[in-house]
């Protein structure tokens, strides 16, 4: 027998001389231990692989938060100093192609494997596993973010088009699979149809992108399909007594108390105006006015010098920018550093692009300017920033503030530091103190971010900066004013930041030490008892090679560690197709059954808390619920589209023929999956209409969801085993199992009432622990006499 690494021995079974791709490694000595002591091996040794899998995937997900983390700033056209900032990834489309990769590569690391190590034939784990894994993230993790939330609490759905995106992509992806193997030239995948099962993955991530940005809704389609309609007038019609006071206003019923506030508060506004605008609303009244004297001889001439100027203007300025921007380069002697006084002074108004005054008591919060240059040498120095309160002051209003980086480095180009400052009632500024860290002979200019959050007592922020009504944000920008010439250190800092590289190095260090030391550092190890000691131990062949081989994020802005750690989920994976295999053959287990239960478990269960922990922290469902129907969507474009296209072409090219592929089991298992996968669905809208939210809700409405959702996986997992183990059951008895199905889980449902609301009288007469002490004993009773009926009938 000839094995190799790439392509797998199929004469015979794995555990019975043949071979994996690395499994077995002792030979015929292994093949000589009892079957059953190899059956508790192989399956300590696929649990003991999924947790690397776990801690892997935890370093996976830190690099692809790095990766869409990273902020665009780009300096607006036309301004020296004004900068907008916007994230470079899209959140859906990194949520359905990094995050989705990220959640679910096991599985796809696995389909794809599973049919590249056969040289293109169809193998039992990849699809099964693919399947499996959809299930469980539908059905259980969805029931235990429903249940996660405390009593009495819901959580909504947000991007409400996004998630119907997602939800109808998720069924229509396993339909898909099972009209080209079942119906559409049954039991092969051609090009065509392998090709489109890949290709729906851009669609859906342009789909869901457009419905995000809000190009893609139902108005915008009914306006694409049906005429346009009239519209109706948005304004509010004034009431008879509205519109006689605004008709019969004069200026002389005032008295002299409320004509002088409103002079002052003219004479405000007009000074911000000018502040804003540069121009008066008189000097403007005035312009106009000659205008139309003019004839509009002098309109179209200053509208037409004044285009020209304009458009030469800004692509000066518009280069200028996207240099300086670019490179991180300024001019010796630059500064646009002047003094922002419509910003800084608290008692000018901020007002709106009409000139109207912004209205809020409690003060609406700004930076004194857009932005702010610090020239930097190589001394440490401190550096002063004020946040003003403008527009009111009364009330005690706090806000956090925090650092972010952009090509500057927190603990190389900055102390990195975040803190909460308050403004007590009449106070319209606060301070807070950067620390700038020296600079290095022949570093880049760099930039980070000072940014401004979640303000409190009834304050807002200042709508026109960036970062709008969500936060404000000031870029500093770190001029290098040691001129000593270092080519060399200017070229490698441009083209890799050596700052990052040396924070990147450091965290290295870092890592492999809190690998070392129980608990991550000495003080903890210290401390730390025997299970601490023990679980330290367990898990340190993971976390040693895992912290030596895998660069942190830092490096590169994340994609070291992203390709790294897939590479090792890569091999991880060969090693648990090999485990499963055996697992499965020493046991008698079909590897269909393996790969829906044992595998899809074990590689989703990290999925499982970290969704879990999402439904309790974040204030929508978006992050639990949109995220399973999505990933389970890209799961089949990519889990299974990608292998079967690839085979498809490898097929036709050597050939001439198509991708092979066995519709029966699988088939079964895709409508199976389906009925459920729509049964949640309705769930999950009817707890939306009913209970306002859905995750949480009522405390019998979330046990009785939660219980309906893990009867349908434990459903699926018995119809989907029972068809596996009978291969060549006729079409009626499939049709009879789905149909059995639906009274069985019914009928699970009422016990599951009946328990609770006994447990619900109990308490007022015998407490919980008597109840649970009587149905433990009815239930071993049970178990008695069904073992003695069991052992008279053999007999």
């Amino acid at each position: 027998m000839n094995s190799t690494a790439a392509v797998v021995d199929e004469d015979l079974a794995i555990c019975r001389g043949g071979g994996g791709q690395w499994l077995p490694l002792g030979g015929t000595w292994e093949e000589s231990l009892d079957d059953r002591l190899r059956s508790i091996l192989y399956f300590s040794g696929m649990i003991y692989s999924f947790i690397g899998v776990s801690i892997v995937a935890d370093m996976f997900m830190a690099a692809i938060e790095r990766v869409t983390s990273v902020q665009n700033c780009v300096r607006e056209p036309g301004s020296k100093n004004r900068y907008r900032t916007s994230p470079i990834w899209n959140e859906t489309v990194a949520n359905l192609t990094l995050m989705a990769l990220g959640s679910s590569a096991p599985e796809i690391m696995l389909s794809l494997n599973d049919i590249v190590k056969r040289t293109f034939v169809q193998g039992k784990l990849g699809a099964s596993t693919i399947v499996g894994s959809a299930a469980f993230n539908l059905f259980v993790i969805i029931a235990v973010c429903v249940n996660a939330i405390p009593a009495g609490e819901s959580r909504q759905i947000k991007e409400t088009g996004v998630y119907a995106i997602t939800a109808v992509w998720s069924i229509f992806a396993y339909l898909w699979l099972f009209f080209i193997v079942a119906i559409n030239g049954p039991d092969a995948v051609d090009v065509v149809e392998g090709t489109l099962t890949f290709l729906y993955f851009p669609i859906l991530v342009a789909m869901s992108y457009y419905a995000d940005i809000g190009v893609l809704t139902i108005d915008n389609i009914k306006s694409a399909i049906l005429p346009k309609s009239r519209g109706l007038d948005a304004d509010r019609e004034l009431s008879w007594l509205e519109q006689f006071k605004v008709d019969n206003f004069r200026e002389g019923d005032l008295d002299e108390e409320e004509k002088a506030r409103r002079r002052e508060e003219a004479e405000r506004r007009e000074a911000a105006r000018i502040a804003k605008f540069g121009v008066s609303a008189a000097g403007e009244e005035k312009t106009e006015e000659i205008v139309q004297k003019s004839g509009g001889r002098c309109s179209r001439l200053r509208k037409c010098c004044c285009c020209c100027f304009r458009r030469s203007r800004k692509r000066q300025e518009g280069a200028r920018a996207f240099a300086d921007v670019s490179s991180g380069s300024f001019e010796a002697g630059e500064s646009i550093e002047q003094v922002n006084t419509y910003l800084s002074d608290p008692n000018l108004l901020l007002i709106d692009d009409e000139g109207e005054p912004l209205e809020n008591d409690y003060g609406i919060l700004t930076f004194p300017d857009y932005s702010m240059v610090i020239d930097c040498d190589d001394q440490e120095k401190e550096v002063t920033i004020n946040v003003v309160r403008k527009n009111g002051s009364e009330g005690k209003v706090t806000v956090n503030y925090r650092m972010e980086q952009l090509s500057a480095i927190p603990g190389f180009d900055y102390e990195d530091d975040e803190g909460e400052l308050q403004f007590r009632d009449g106070v319209t500024t606060a301070e807070l103190v950067l620390t700038i860290l020296p600079k290095k002979v022949g570093e880049m200019s760099d930039r980070f971010q000072v940014v401004l959050e979640d303000p409190t007592g009834g304050a807002e922020f200042n709508p026109d900066f960036d970062g709008g009504e969500d936060c404000q944000r000031l870029t500093v920008i770190l001029r290098n004013t040691l001129r000593e010439n270092k080519p060399w250190v200017t070229f490698l800092d441009k083209v890799a930041n050596l700052d990052e590289l040396r924070q990147g190095t450091e965290l290295w260090k870092e890592q492999i030490w809190e690998m070392i030391y129980v608990g991550g550092s000495k003080e903890s190890q210290d401390e730390a008892g025997f299970l601490e000691w023990v679980n330290h131990l367990l898990w340190l062949p993971w976390t040693s090679i895992f912290a030596l081989l895998t660069p942190p994020p830092a490096y590169l802005g994340g994609w070291v560690c992203f390709v790294v750690s897939l590479g090792h989920i890569a091999w991880l994976t060969i090693l648990i197709g090999d485990l499963a295999e055996l697992f499965g053959c020493v046991v008698g287990i079909d590897d269909n059954i393996t790969a829906i239960s044992f595998v899809a478990l074990g590689t989703s269960v990290p999925d499982l808390f970290a969704s879990m922990t999402a439904a309790k922290q974040d204030e929508y469902a978006d992050a639990s619920i949109v995220n399973v129907t999505g990933s389970n969507s890209v799961n089949v474009f990519l889990g299974i589209g990608l292998p079967w296209m690839m085979a498809a072409f490898y097929h036709r090219i050597n050939n001439g023929t198509t991708f092979e592929v066995t519709s029966g089991d699988l088939g079964f298992s895709v409508i199976a999956f389906t009925t459920g996968a729509l049964t949640t669905l309705a769930v999950i809208q009817i707890r939306r209409w009913k209970y306002g939210g859905e995750l949480g809700g009522p405390s019998d409405i979330k046990a009785y969801s939660s219980c309906l959702l893990v009867l349908l996986w434990l459903t699926y997992l018995g119809l989907s085993t029972w068809k596996f183990s009978s291969p060549d059951a006729s079409l009626g008895e499939q049709f009879a199992a789905l149909g059995l199905a639906i009274p069985a889980v019914m009928t699970m449902m009422g016990i599951f009432a009946a328990i609770r609301i006994a447990l619900r009288l109990s308490k007022d007469y015998i407490g919980e622990e008597g109840f649970w002490g009587i149905f433990i004993t009815f239930l071993l009773i049970g178990f008695r006499i069904g073992f003695l009926m069991m052992f008279q009938m053999e007999g």
